[in-house]
C-alpha cells in the first residue's frame, strides 16, 4: 500500500470466496511512483490512461476500454477515450494503470482486498454490487456536481448519510413492446394498462390473429419482477434481509404468478414462453409477425428490432416502425414499475488531495453530464441523468422513444444490492417455469421459493 493510507476496517467476507482465492488481479492501492512512460506513448492505451509519474490502479472490464480493437462495445470507445484523454490532460503528473479481471471471481476478490485494505484506487462495478462496498468506497460530493439531477434509484442505491458512494453511469429498463397496427384493431390502438386490460386484448389477438398475443422473457427474474413491484412486493428490509415471507410480500408474489398462470391458461401467452432462453428470441419473433406483445430491455428496440438480427432476411426496413413502447402492465390497484440495471464506478482512495483527489476526479467525470451523453449516445444506453435528456448537444440518440425510456426510468426500481438477490432472481426464475408448465400452483412455488431463500440466507 502506498504511503500514509490508512488500513481499510475488516468486514466479514461472503462465503463464496474460498481459501487463497486472493489473486494478483486483486490489485493494491497505487500513489507512489511508478517510473516514467515514454514521451513517444500515446496519451491513452488499453492498460493505461495518463502519462503521469504517479500510478493509480484501476479495475475495469474490456466492456469499458477505451481502445476499439479492445473493446467489447468498440462503437463506445472513443467517447471513453475522449473522457480519459481530458482527465490526463487534467492531472499531468498522475496515470491510471488499468487491470482487467478475469469476470468470474472480479467481485468476490474485490470484495476480499477491501476487507484487507489492499484495495485498488478504483474500480468499476456493477450496480448490484454496491451495498457489498458501502463502508469502503470513498465519498464522491465534491466531484460528482448536482446529485439531485439522478433519477430516484440512483439515490436510492448509491447514497448513504448523505454521501454519494458510486458514480452510476448508464442504466436501461424494461417496457411493454406492441404492435400499434395489431392494437388498433383491438383495443382502440392504446396499449394495454392492468393485468385485466392485457388478458382480455390478449385473449382477443390470440383468438382473432395467427400469433401469438404476449411474451415474455421467462429466464431474466429483472423483466418479471415488475409484476411483483407493482403489486406492492418488498425482496429486502432495510438491513438486506428477505422478506418474502411476510403478509403483504407472500400475497404479492402470489398474485404475480397468478397472473402468469392466467396468462397461459387463457393461451394470452404460449406455454412454451418458459423454454425462452436467449434475449432475441422475442423481438426475433415479434420482427417476423409472429408476436402482438412482448416484454423487453430498451435497447431492443434500436439493436434488434429497427435494425435486422438476420441481416439477409427479407424483411422491409420501415416495418420496424409499428412497433411501440409502453409501460409495463401493472395490477388495477397498483402502480407502474420497471427494473433498471447498470454500471456504476467508485474509488476506495481515502482523502481529498493529491492522488485521492486525481482518483475521484477520475471517477466523478464518467458521471459528468458531457461524458455520460456521449458514453451513453454511443452505446444505445440510457442516462442516469434527467437533464442529459434535455440537451440534444449531449446526448442525441438516433434511437427511438427516448421520452418513453425517460418516462419509464421515474418507476424505475434497481436490483437490490445485497448478495441474497442471487438467489432470489433465480429461485423466482424457477418458480415462473413451475407455474408456466403447471408443476405447481402460484401459491406451491410461492412458497418453496420464499423457503429456498430464507434457508439460503441463513445459512449465509
Amino acid at each position: 500500500m502506498a504511503d500514509g493510507q490508512r488500513k481499510l476496517p475488516r468486514r466479514t467476507v461472503v462465503s463464496a470466496v474460498g481459501a487463497g482465492a486472493i489473486t494478483s488481479l486483486a490489485g493494491c492501492q497505487g500513489g507512489g511512483s511508478g517510473g516514467s512512460v515514454d514521451e513517444s506513448a500515446p496519451l491513452i492505451s488499453h492498460e493505461r490512461f495518463g502519462k503521469g509519474d504517479t500510478s493509480l490502479v484501476y479495475q475495469t472490464s474490456t466492456f469499458y476500454t477505451p481502445i476499439e480493437d479492445q473493446s467489447d462495445q468498440p462503437a463506445a470507445a472513443p467517447a471513453l477515450k475522449q473522457q480519459h484523454e481530458e482527465w490526463a490532460d487534467n492531472h499531468p503528473d498522475y496515470r491510471i494503470d488499468v487491470e482487467y479481471p478475469a469476470f468470474g471471481q472480479w467481485k468476490n476478490n474485490l470484495l476480499t482486498s477491501a476487507a484487507e485494505g489492499n484495495a485498488p484506487d478504483g474500480s468499476t462495478l456493477d450496480s448490484k454490487w454496491v451495498a457489498d462496498f458501502y463502508e469502503y468506497l470513498q465519498p464522491l460530493n465534491d466531484y460528482v456536481d448536482d446529485i439531485d439531477d439522478f433519477f430516484p434509484f440512483v439515490r436510492e442505491t448509491a447514497m448513504r448519510d448523505g454521501d454519494l458512494l458510486a458514480a452510476w453511469k448508464y442504466t436501461g429498463c424494461r417496457c411493454l413492446y406492441y404492435r400499434q397496427d395489431v392494437l388498433d384493431t383491438y383495443n382502440n390502438g392504446d396499449p394495454p394498462v392492468t393485468w385485466e386490460e392485457l388478458l382480455e386484448v390478449g385473449q382477443a389477438i390470440a383468438d382473432g390473429e395467427e400469433m401469438d398475443a404476449f411474451m415474455f422473457p421467462s429466464s431474466s427474474a429483472l423483466a418479471n419482477l415488475p409484476y411483483f413491484w407493482s403489486a406492492g412486493g418488498e425482496l429486502l428490509d432495510e438491513s438486506g434481509a428477505p422478506v418474502l415471507g411476510a403478509d403483504a410480500n407472500r400475497a404479492a408474489l402470489v398474485d404475480a404468478l397468478a397472473f402468469i398462470r392466467d396468462l397461459v391458461e387463457t393461451g394470452v401467452t404460449p406455454q412454451r414462453v418458459a423454454s425462452v432462453e436467449e434475449i432475441e428470441f422475442l423481438p426475433r419473433e415479434g420482427r417476423a409477425g409472429n408476436l402482438a406483445m412482448f416484454v423487453g430491455n430498451n435497447d431492443q428496440i434500436e439493436r434488434n428490432i429497427k435494425n435486422p438480427i438476420e441481416t439477409d432476411d427479407e424483411i422491409p426496413d420501415d416495418r420496424w416502425e409499428r412497433w411501440k413502447v409502453a409501460k409495463i402492465p401493472r395490477p388495477a390497484d397498483g402502480e407502474h414499475t420497471t427494473g433498471v440495471g447498470g454500471w456504476t464506478e467508485g474509488t476506495f482512495r481515502e482523502g481529498d488531495d493529491g492522488a485521492a483527489a486525481a482518483m475521484k476526479s477520475f471517477i466523478g467525470k464518467f458521471a459528468e453530464p458531457e461524458s455520460m451523453g456521449r458514453y451513453c449516445e454511443a452505446a444505445a444506453l440510457l442516462p442516469t441523468r434527467e437533464s442529459v435528456f434535455d440537451d440534444d448537444e449531449l446526448y442525441d440518440p438516433d434511437t427511438p422513444y427516448q421520452d418513453r425510456f425517460r418516462e419509464f426510468l421515474q418507476d424505475g426500481i434497481a436490483r437490490p444490492p445485497r448478495p441474497i438477490y442471487s438467489t432470489i432472481a433465480s429461485e423466482y426464475v424457477i418458480a415462473i417455469e413451475n407455474v408456466v408448465t403447471g408443476q405447481a400452483s402460484p401459491e406451491s412455488a410461492a412458497q418453496t421459493m420464499i423457503t429456498n431463500v430464507a434457508d439460503e440466507y441463513d445459512a449465509t
